[in-house]
């Protein structure tokens, strides 16, 4: 067994335990909601936003306390593969406390790359859950277009990572994957599908998951800082509609008392 080999299927093992530990089914997707399975089951804190250059995200750590940051720039489904190839980093490289990662081909020259890239891939996708699909999907084990963009879009992942996963299992062949992979986006629009999962979110400027607010709440809570410094962490953290939420509140509640009276 090569070295390619041998690093696949010990992510691909990886890939199922980490599964596990999340609770996550082999059989159901990871949608979306990502970012907040990391933030909230592994306290990790993720932020996306513009980062110049070629650069697919990063990520920072301190002891236990572990920091990823996700180029808007990418596509939404670049950005999760982005999530989970950090948070391989995060989890299982203890022993690396920052790193920059492009993501610029799949069997990158450095081991650990191919190992994150392996085990988000798996992660996001787990064999059995992906040979379902195309069995149930795939007529005479040729894939089509419309096979190709429904499991991107039951997966969310990637084209390109759709493409690579099938060439990898004997599904497609490089003249077909020459074909298919120009497009996207207006193939998936033709079928009727949200065409979100291809495009930037550059424009929605940045976002945050973090147990921020949460630990700016506990030092308030313990009367280690003063509420006016609690207000301006939340206002530095872009966590202003907090403030907002909860002068709203305050005012329902004083309406509520008065009319009652």
């Amino acid at each position: 067994m090569n070295s390619y080999k041998l690093i696949e299927s010990r992510a691909r093992i990886r890939a199922i335990e980490t599964r596990n530990e999340l609770g996550i089914n082999l059989s159901e997707p990871i949608d979306e909601n990502i970012f907040k399975i990391l933030r909230i089951r592994e306290k990790l804190s993720i932020i996306i936003t513009k980062l110049k250059g070629k650069i697919s995200g990063f990520y920072l750590r301190k002891k236990d306390i572990g920091l990823i940051i996700i180029n808007s720039n990418c596509s939404f489904g670049h950005q999760r593969f982005t999530a989970a190839h950090e948070y391989y980093h995060f989890k299982y490289d203890k022993g690396m406390n920052n790193k920059i990662c492009p993501i610029k081909k799949y069997n990158d020259d450095y081991e650990n790359e191919t190992e994150a890239n392996y085990f988000a891939s798996y992660f996001l996708m787990p064999d059995e859950s992906l040979k379902y699909h195309i069995d149930k999907r795939v007529k005479e084990n040729k894939i089509t277009i419309r096979d190709l963009v429904y499991l991107e879009n039951y997966f969310m992942v990637s084209h390109a990572l759709m493409l690579i996963r099938l060439k990898a299992i004997n599904m497609i062949s490089e003249k077909e994957i020459d074909i298919m992979k120009d497009g996207i986006i207006y193939k998936a629009n033709k079928l009727g599908y949200d065409t979100e999962l291809y495009k930037n979110t550059k424009e929605k400027g940045m976002v945050i998951y973090s147990n921020y607010p949460e630990l700016a709440e506990e030092l308030l809570e313990k009367d280690i800082i003063s509420y006016g410094k609690y207000e301006e962490l939340l206002i530095d953290g872009k966590y202003e509609d907090i403030l907002f939420e909860e002068k709203e509140n305050e005012e329902e509640i004083g309406f509520e008392i008065t009319d009652s009276i």
